[in-house]
């Protein structure tokens, strides 16, 4: 026996004109029977929507958090001496820190509130800026990756990479000048 599926059943204005099947559980053909609300994220409301998105936001922003342990037990285990491995993951720490800083933009725009007016200019833009809710989320990713870039450069500091002693800078003070010159003779 071959299944078919008679489509005669169905008007073009996609009401059906059987009506002796019966609607799925949970299933509503009116969107006015939710009160109102947003039919596509499930009857939440819009500030129900801002606020989770400002919750997942803080776990965005706290993320980066959770590796630095990890990041200090890789630089401890690579040594202070310098080799490729421990050059190389000095660099990554330190170039990946600096990277996720600049993209902090990137990183946030998922969870920003979608706005159709223009964009403001000049100080508008500075308050427009300190009332968004995603500022401090942005601002401890920032210190965040701040932290891991310390932590790179505390570990450039223990290798002896970094330029902290004055034997580093002997090639750039001037030579002493000699205010007397003896020199022995014969008699």
């Amino acid at each position: 026996m071959a299944w078919s599926f008679d489509c005669s059943s169905i008007d073009a204005s996609g009401k059906r004109s059987n009506e002796n099947i019966v609607d799925p559980p949970g299933f509503m053909l009116d969107a006015s029977k939710l009160g109102g609300k947003d039919v596509a994220h499930g009857g939440i409301d819009a500030d129900e929507i801002a606020k989770l998105k400002v919750k997942k936001a803080w776990d965005a922003a706290i993320a980066p958090a959770k590796s630095i342990p990890m990041n200090a037990f890789m630089l401890y285990m690579s040594g202070n001496s310098i080799q490729i491995f421990s050059i190389l993951v000095t660099v990554m720490l330190l170039f990946n820190s600096v990277k996720a800083a600049m993209g902090v933009s990137q990183v946030f725009e998922r969870f920003q509130t979608v706005s159709s007016a223009k964009a403001p200019t000049g100080v508008a833009a500075i308050l427009a800026m300190m009332s968004n809710p995603l500022l401090l989320p942005m601002i401890a990713f920032v210190v965040i990756q701040a932290a891991n870039l310390a932590l790179g450069i505390w570990k450039c500091g223990a290798m002896g990479l970094l330029p902290t002693a004055t034997s580093d800078w002997l090639a750039f003070l001037d030579h002493k000048k000699i205010a007397e010159l003896s020199a022995g003779g014969w008699f």
